[in-house]
C-alpha cells in the first residue's frame, strides 16, 4: 500500500523534481506545497495532503520577494504561519557540495517528527555553479539517497530552457536543453510546468513517473487566484480530476509511526 504525502501525486519519502523554463510558476508551485503540506491543507484545493514538518531552503528569490509570495499564499489558503508546522531559510548558501551543510539537513530531518517535506529552490544554484554536473550527476544522486535514508520525502526546483512549440501531450522537458534526461533520472519522478499564454494566469503540470506509483500521469491545469490589490493569492486544479475521487481515506493518510 502505499503511503501518500499529497494524494495520488507525491508518494511520502520519494524524491521529485520540478522543472519548467523561467516564470513558469515553480516558485508559486513549489511554496503553495509547502504551506499545504505544513499546515494540512488540501494541495490546490483537490489532492488531500498527510500534514508534516516542512524544510523550505530558498536559494533563488531575493529574501523579500520570497518572503512576499510565501505570506500571500498563506493568507489565500487562510493559515497562519505562525502556527504552521514550517520553517524557512532564504539565501542561507546552501550548497550540495558541502559536506557540512548536507549533515545540517540530514540532522535537521532526523529531528523532526514523522516524514517530512524538504523543498530545495533550485538546483543550479546547490550545484554551486559547476560546469559538469548534469553530466556526472552522482553527487545529486547520492544527496536525493540520504534524504530519503534520512526520513524525508524531497523536492528540488529546476529550470529548464525554453519550451518549444508543441502539443502537451507531446513535449518532454527530458528532451529541452543537454544534460535534462540525467537530471529526470536522479529522481523517483518529476512534475513538469508551463504557463499557458492567455490573459489569465494558468499553469499546465505534467507528471512524468518514473520509479514511482503516481497516479497523475495525465497533464492538469493550475490557475492561480489572486485579489487585485495582490495581498493573497492561491493556485487552484481548473481541470476535473476524475484520477483521484474515491480513494479510501486510510490508503491516502495513514497514521504516522514513530
Amino acid at each position: 500500500m502505499t503511503r501518500w504525502l499529497v494524494q495520488g501525486l507525491i508518494p511520502s519519502g520519494s524524491s521529485l523534481v520540478l522543472l519548467g523554463e523561467m516564470h513558469s510558476g515553480k516558485a508559486w508551485l513549489a511554496e503553495q506545497l509547502a504551506v499545504c503540506v505544513a499546515s494540512g491543507h488540501d494541495f490546490l484545493d483537490t489532492f488531500r495532503v498527510d500534514q508534516q514538518h516542512v524544510i523550505l531552503i530558498d536559494e533563488d528569490s531575493g529574501t523579500a520577494s520570497f518572503k512576499r509570495r510565501f505570506e500571500r499564499l498563506a493568507m489565500g489558503l487562510k493559515v497562519d504561519l505562525t502556527r504552521a508546522s514550517v520553517e524557512a531559510y532564504s539565501k542561507s548558501g546552501f550548497l550540495l557540495y558541502e559536506p557540512e551543510r548536507r549533515q545540517w539537513l540530514r540532522e535537521l530531518i532526523k529531528q523532526r517528527r514523522g516524514t517530512p517535506l524538504v523543498i530545495i529552490d533550485n538546483l543550479e544554484r546547490i550545484m554551486g555553479g559547476a560546469d559538469d554536473w548534469q553530466e556526472q550527476p552522482a553527487p545529486l544522486t547520492e544527496f536525493c539517497h540520504e534524504l530519503r535514508d534520512a526520513g524525508a520525502t524531497f523536492v528540488v526546483v529546476h529550470q529548464t530552457g525554453p519550451r518549444r512549440q508543441t502539443r502537451v501531450e507531446d513535449w518532454d522537458v527530458r528532451k529541452e536543453a543537454r544534460g535534462f534526461t540525467t537530471v529526470v533520472e536522479c529522481f523517483d519522478f518529476a512534475l513538469a510546468i508551463f504557463r499557458v499564454p492567455k490573459a489569465q494566469t494558468e499553469f499546465v503540470v505534467k507528471p512524468i513517473p518514473r520509479e514511482s506509483k503516481v497516479k497523475m500521469s495525465r497533464p492538469f491545469t493550475v490557475a492561480l487566484r489572486e485579489d487585485q490589490a495582490e495581498t493573497w493569492a492561491r493556485l487552484v486544479v481548473a481541470d476535473d480530476l476524475a484520477e483521484i475521487k474515491g480513494v479510501r481515506s486510510r490508503d491516502v493518510l495513514p497514521s504516522v509511526v514513530e
